[in-house]
């Protein structure tokens, strides 16, 4: 009598088993719509349920998607339950995250992956790098940060992007960068990654168990699959003396100005914001020689932190909430662009260019000197990377030429470019799809942008004119999660830019995609078939 019982308790567990993750016919969710049975056909998975969401937005509100379904996965099962439906019913997958990417990397008709609530992270020790962070895809900077400031010991990236609020595997497979000068993009800080692939499967990438594979993953622009975890290496904790000085541009915009400073900091950026001179009673209002640049200058230090953690925090609190009061004052010179030499005069003065400062942090805290108030005023990013002359030249060429356009478009009545132009200078990359890969390692590379309030008009032939400069001077590429579609020719000439990266990357992706289930995207499909089709 035990061993039948027994066998039909077994017979049980198994059933149990198996419908936790078999196919779930549609008629049994008697909760769902007929529109729902009509659009997922004949099953789902348990655990691929669609989003109520019928749309998503970008951040800065220039990308709008309705597509057939979005879904929030919460784990690792719901991820590759989630592919293996879409396969199954033919559809294609693109992913989003935080919505700071402002191509069209995310766009689709059909399934939208939104990875923001897997956001699971450990610190562990690793024997062949040390002290390591894993984070799950949809883990924010922020989060990183606070787990390795409350590890013992205390730990930190080496170098990381301005806001702390975008998502791990956003920034990771864009090829997102920060400012630090010895240091290149954030995917190279990553030593392995897991994939969720087409067959869902997932795949653990790393450059010691495959170094070439690992150089196409670190920035695989989602073509691979679904990124379900990244893994950062780290070091310990340190300070960073954050000083912030205003020179004229006509005394600072000399290479050899630039180039020393580049050569004595741990990392620096530099900004312009337009017409931040300008004075209503003066003889000559607007006076580009009389304009200031913005220079945020790192070094590390051993002083202790120069704030109190409650004077830090009531710091980011006003941050915060003068954010607000500005994004009102973008508002203004949206709508009025004939304002913008005042309210953006005024900006400046309230703002960076109140006066100059010094501070020492923590580096995470001096690092995303900015937070969450980035956040709060949507712009329009314009992104393109070239390789820096040996006399830095051309990085004070490019923006002396920006201040001369804002000035010659505002004489005309035009003033297309409002919020700032900014400058980091970092390594190459041997990473494949890199903007700035290069076999060389000492490579210097300028990541140069432009920025206006979101819908600025003009803006973007404003920008395209600068995008078609860089890339006949210096062969330029755009940052992939920055806007650069709009300019002229540009899907041909990435083709021939990336020839010799994308075949060698195109077979990893093959590899793990085959059906191009991920590859929903007419940007990327234009510029890998130039590449790969074409003789030249």
């Amino acid at each position: 009598m035990t061993k039948p019982i027994g066998l039909i308790f077994s017979i049980i567990l198994i059933i149990i088993n198996v419908s936790l993750f078999e196919a779930v016919p549609l008629n049994k969710h008697k909760e769902r719509s007929p529109l729902y049975r009509k659009k997922f056909g004949r099953f789902t998975l348990r655990s691929a349920i669609p989003s109520s969401d019928k749309t998503w937005d970008n951040w800065a509100g220039t990308i709008h998607l309705a597509p057939e379904a979005i879904f929030k996965p919460t784990t690792l099962t719901d991820l590759q339950d989630i592919v293996n439906l879409a396969r199954t019913n033919g559809k294609t997958i693109r992913c989003a995250a935080e919505g700071h990417t402002g191509s069209s990397l995310s766009v689709t008709k059909k399934y939208l992956v939104i990875i923001n609530n897997l956001n699971n992270v450990r610190v562990l020790q690793n024997k062949r790098y040390g002290w390591v962070v894993t984070a799950e895809a949809g883990t924010p900077i922020s989060e990183i940060d606070y787990a390795l400031r409350t590890n013992n010991p205390p730990l930190t990236l080496s170098s990381a992007i301005i806001p702390d609020f975008v998502r791990a595997t956003g920034v990771v497979a864009t090829g997102s960068h920060g400012a630090k000068a010895t240091l290149s993009i954030m995917s190279d800080q990553v030593v392995s990654m897991k994939i969720v692939a087409a067959d869902g499967k997932m795949y653990e990438f790393c450059e010691t168990t495959n170094a070439l594979e690992m150089k196409a993953a670190r920035v695989n622009l989602g073509l691979f699959g679904i990124i379900y975890s990244v893994t950062f290496r780290t070091e310990p904790m340190f300070n960073l003396r954050m000083t912030d000085t205003l020179p004229l541009a006509k005394d600072f915009l000399v290479p050899s100005v630039v180039k020393q400073l580049f050569e004595s900091s741990d990392s620096i950026q530099i900004f312009y914001c337009p017409f931040n001179s300008f004075d209503s009673n003066a003889s000559q209002p607007l006076d580009p020689t009389k304009d200031q640049m913005w220079v945020k200058q790192w070094v590390r230090t051993d002083e202790k932190p120069t704030l109190t953690p409650e004077e830090f925090a009531a710091l980011r609190v006003s941050q915060n909430t003068s954010s607000f009061q500005t994004n009102y004052q973008y508002q203004e010179m949206a709508n009025n662009p004939q304002s913008t030499p005042v309210v953006r005069s005024a900006i400046w003065r309230e703002g960076p260019g109140s006066s100059p400062t010094s501070f020492v942090l923590q580096a995470p805290d001096a690092i995303h000197f900015l937070s969450s108030t980035t956040q709060n005023i949507p712009l329009n990013i314009f992104a393109f990377a070239f390789k820096v002359d040996p006399d830095f030249n051309n990085v004070v060429r490019e923006f002396q030429a920006i201040i001369n356009a804002t000035y010659t478009a505002a004489a005309q009545n035009s003033f297309p470019f409002n919020s700032f132009s900014e400058v980091r200078i970092i390594r190459s990359s041997h990473t494949l799809l890199a903007p700035n890969f290069d076999p060389d390692p000492n490579a210097i590379y300028c990541f140069i942008e432009l920025t206006s309030y979101h819908f600025t008009t003009g803006f973007q032939t404003f920008a395209s004119q600068f995008g078609q400069k860089w890339i006949q001077n210096y062969k330029a590429k755009p940052h992939w999660a920055k806007e650069w579609e709009y300019v002229p020719n540009i899907k041909s000439y990435l083709s021939k830019a990336y020839k010799k990266q994308i075949k060698p990357f195109e077979k990893v992706r093959e590899k793990y995609d085959p059906d191009k289930l991920f590859f929903d995207n007419e940007s990327l499909q234009e510029i890998f078939d130039g590449a790969l089709h074409t003789k030249q």
